[in-house]
This record gives structure tokens, sequence and C-alpha cells, in this order.
């Protein structure tokens, strides 16, 4: 085809974009093939394309539409092939500032659209390839020879934390025996201490605070069988078959937590500050060496539905739905005093550009959440409801000035960890305006309700739907007369961000997570090309 009909092909897409006869199946199709032709012929992007898709945001005929996040959707990713492809930079630019536009002032599912389109755009990312040796000959130890080996003196003395042993050895370390009952939680562990190692020889890179663990062997082998095991597991957690474990040695400060919830363990707000911005830095600069961290609080859409459904319930926040059990979620962060933890949830970067942009997502949302149940863990027992019935309301426990500028500064420094540089410019987001919906929705506890199904009740034995209910405050008298399977039965599990099958009850702060997270992978793109 000759370049004048080519032209005039282009020239018939945009026309058509401008059409308000166009119906949104039209629109969409239209849209589609202009993207087509975008990406094969990028040297014939003319001055009316961008205008012309602009004009498909702009319009509100489709605003309506169920769908229309699909047809914003394919229209900002065609506004990103024009960024990548255009040989044209002044193109590539106006691409770019139209979408970051939409990006700081946008709502709803054009916001949503704009951020993903941007989310997806190429990095120079690779995650470290770590040697994977198979798991064989695992080498067995007495507890008395693990700690031979190690030259701990005797009359230590120990602690369990978690699925963890804990022993004191010369401050401010700690020799630290980690547990795992299945082999597969032994592949986890011998991940997790390639992890120490690799990590290790890297800290020279981390200008911040950050304990990496030294991990042990034994016959050249990180993990290993442990017999006479000197404590006994918590029931929920009790492990019948053998013990495999790692060894390692830590600063003592890998387990304390900037939330911590028992009062002798609360830290201050001054501190809290300095380990918040800390950690941000830390998890944007792994993320810049292709290192993501999956975990850095759990999070999930609905926790009694993690064996039913093919996702487990893990939380998605791009779909924006109810938040399960926040505060619970928040006891435990991966991120301490010491810094990163848990390296058993770091996994490489593969290439797949939008899981960057979801994984800085999480972060953002587990920062946010955490420094929320800082504040509430000035009194943790004051959840739920009052005598009354009335929705706890402890909004007075919120410190808003610190809150604005915890919200504000983590993302800054999260930035320049992932893209190398401070963030120039004024940032899009009312941060006053956003302390004060997070205080709200975060502060009283209107959202306390979880349903068990009768489809989760029958996914479960009589026994474990005894121990569910059990676990969750009722007394076996109630349970008594109950059958499983026979109804729905609503228990008290929250706080929770939203009501059950509901979205989330803090829209705004979605909307702050989806535009930091563009903001970080367009700076990098910008930085790198």
């Amino acid at each position: 085809m000759e370049k004048w009909d080519l032209e005039k092909e282009r020239c018939d897409l945009e026309n058509a974009l401008r059409s308000k006869r166009l119906d949104f199946a039209a629109t969409y199709m239209v849209v589609q093939t202009l993207h087509f032709f975008i990406r094969k012929h990028p040297d014939l992007i003319g001055p009316e394309t961008i205008p012309a898709l602009k004009y498909v945001f702009e319009r509100t005929a489709h605003a309506s539409q169920k769908q229309v996040f699909f047809l914003y959707r394919e229209t900002a990713d065609t506004l990103i092939s024009i960024m990548i492809h255009s040989p044209d930079a002044s193109l590539a630019e106006e691409a770019a500032l139209t979408l970051k536009k939409i990006i700081c002032s946008g709502t709803n599912h054009l916001h949503r659209a704009a951020a993903e389109a941007m989310g997806s755009l190429p990095l120079p990312l690779r995650g470290p390839q770590l040697p994977e040796n198979p798991l064989t000959d695992i080498p067995r130890v007495t507890w008395d020879e693990l700690l031979g080996k190690t030259g701990i003196a005797s009359g230590y003395s120990y602690r369990q934390i978690g699925r963890s042993i804990v022993v004191d050895i010369d401050a401010p370390n700690v020799f630290v025996v980690k547990l795992a009952g299945s082999r597969d939680g032994a592949e986890a562990l011998k991940t997790e201490a390639v992890w120490m190692e690799y990590l290790g020889s890297k800290a020279p890179l981390f200008p911040v605070r950050f304990e990496i663990p030294k991990p042990f062997k034994i016959n050249g082998s990180h993990p290993f069988v442990l017999d006479g095991v000197p404590i006994r597991m918590p029931v929920a957690t009790q492990m019948k078959q053998k013990y495999y474990a790692i060894g390692f040695i830590v600063h003592k400060d890998y387990f304390g937590y900037p939330n911590d919830h028992r009062k002798e363990l609360r830290i201050s707000e001054e501190k809290f500050r300095d380990v918040l911005l800390q950690n941000a830095y830390l998890l944007g600069k792994l993320a810049s060496f292709g290192i993501l961290h999956n975990s850095p609080i759990p999070l999930f859409h609905n926790r009694v539905q993690t064996n039913r459904r093919d996702d487990n319930g893990i939380y998605q926040w791009s779909r924006g739905g109810r938040l399960d059990s926040w505060l619970t979620s928040c006891r435990y962060p991966n991120f301490g005093l010491s810094g990163i933890r848990d390296f058993e949830h770091f996994e490489p970067f593969n290439g797949e550009h939008r899981k960057v942009y979801h994984s800085i997502g999480s972060y953002m949302l587990s920062i946010a959440l955490v420094t929320g149940s800082y504040f509430r863990h000035k009194d943790p027992a004051r959840t739920g409801f009052d005598d009354q019935g009335r929705p706890v309301d402890v909004r007075d426990f919120f410190d808003k000035t610190l809150f604005k500028d915890l919200m504000k500064n983590t993302f800054l420094q999260y930035y320049n960890g992932f893209v190398g540089e401070d963030f120039e410019g004024d940032l899009p987001v009312d941060f006053d305006f956003l302390a004060d919906r997070m205080i709200e929705e975060m502060g009283v506890d209107r959202h306390m309700e979880e349903i068990l199904r009768v489809a989760d009740q029958e996914a479960m034995t009589d026994q474990e739907f005894k121990e569910f209910l059990i676990q969750r405050g009722y007394d076996q008298d109630k349970i008594a007369p109950m059958k499983r399977g026979e109804q729905d039965i609503t228990i008290l599990t929250g706080p929770h961000l939203g009501g059950f099958n509901e979205r989330i009850s803090l829209p705004e702060l979605i909307w702050f997570i989806e535009t930091a997270s563009a903001l970080c992978i367009s700076g990098m793109y910008e930085q790198k090309k």
C-alpha cells in the first residue's frame, strides 16, 4: 500500500473517532484498529492522532457504559504505543503528557485505565538469576549438635517467635533457627537462604540500614533436618512431620516491628517515621534491581475463601474491592527496624512489566495500612462495636499532621530508591484530604461483618468448622446446635475496609496508589530511555 493510502486510512480512523454517530462497540473497534495501525506504521503517526484519542476520553456519551474501562484502557494503551514507537520525540512527549494529565486529575475508570497503561511501560529491569541447586542429601542434626557447630556457649537462652527459635548470642546479634514442616517448606527455606547470601554480597549498594542475615551451612547445605526441637509449636502451626530448618545470624532488631501492638515495644513517632521512610526506600531500591517482595504484609479480599477461590482470596488492589481484616494484616509486617525481612518472599522480576506496577501498588498500600495501624495500636483492644452496638470510634488516636507527612514522604522515598533520583514538581495528590479520609475509615469500625457461606462450610470437615468458629469468638455452647452447611453464618472478624462483597470503603487510597505507581514507572522509563 502506498504511503498516501496509509495516511488516508489513518485520517479516516481519526475522523471516525471524532464522529458523534459511533456507538460504544464501534468506537472500541476503531480505537483498536488505530492502535494496530500505529504499532505497524509508527512513522505515519500524524499531528491529529493524539487529539482524536483525547476526544475518546473527553466524550461523555459512553461514560455510563459498564465496559467503558476497556475502551479507556485500549485508548490509553494506544498512547503508550505512541510514546514507545513514535520516531517524533515531540509526539511521544505529547502522548506522555496526555496520560499524565489524566493520572493527575482523572477519576474512576478513566484514571485506572491511564495509570495501568502507564504502568505497562517497558523498563530495563531484569532480576538476578539465582542458582537452582536441587534439594538433595539434606543433613540431619540434633539441637545440641547444631549449637555445637555454631559455637554457641552453654547457658544460652532462647525463645520462640512464630516458627523460629531465637537464641541470644553476642549482643546485639541472635542466632535464628527457622522451621518448616514439609518438603515445600524446606524449598522455601533454601530459597530464603540463597537470597540472604546474594543480598549480603550486595550490601554496599544500600545506603540506609538493612540488616541482611548471614545464613549458616551444615555439610554445604543451608536446609537441614532438626531433631530434638526444644519448643512446642502452637496448635495452629503444629508440625506433625519432621522439622526442616535453616539457621542464620542477624541483628536482634530483625524481630522489631514498627507498629508493634505490645505497649512495651511501641516506638516513638519520630523513630516510626524514620523506620517507615527507610523501608520505603529499600523496597524501591530492591525493585530497581529487579527484586520484588511479594508479601510486605498479607492482604486478602476474603480470608474465609482462601481454600475455595482460584486466587486464594488474595487482595488485588487494582480492582478496588473490600479489604479484609486490615488491622490483622498489619500485625507482623515484613519490614521493620532492621529493614526488609522474610526473604522467602523475594522473587526476581521476569520481564512482565505490569507486575512491577502491581508490586509498587502493594508496597504503597502496605505502608499506608501499617501507618494507620501504628495509631490504632495505641490501644489495640479497642475494636469492633461498643456496648450499645455502635462502631468503635478512635479517630482521636490519629495525628493528621504526621499521617500526611508519612503518606507523602514514603512515596518520595520509594520513588528515589526506585528511579534513582528525587521526584521533581508538585505531587498531584491532596494529602490533606487523603489523610482526612483515611482517618475517617481507619478510625471508625463500621465494617465488622464477614459471611461464612454454605459453600465455604462444605469445604470444611465438621472439626474444621467448629475450630473456625471458636477461633472467631464463638463459644462451645453456641456452636453445638449449629449444623455445617445448613445456612450462611455472619461472624465479626473486622475491622474491614468495606462491607462484605462490596467495594473498598476508601477508594481515595486506591486512587493514590494508582497515581503513585504510575508516576514511579513513568519516572524510571523517562530516566532510562
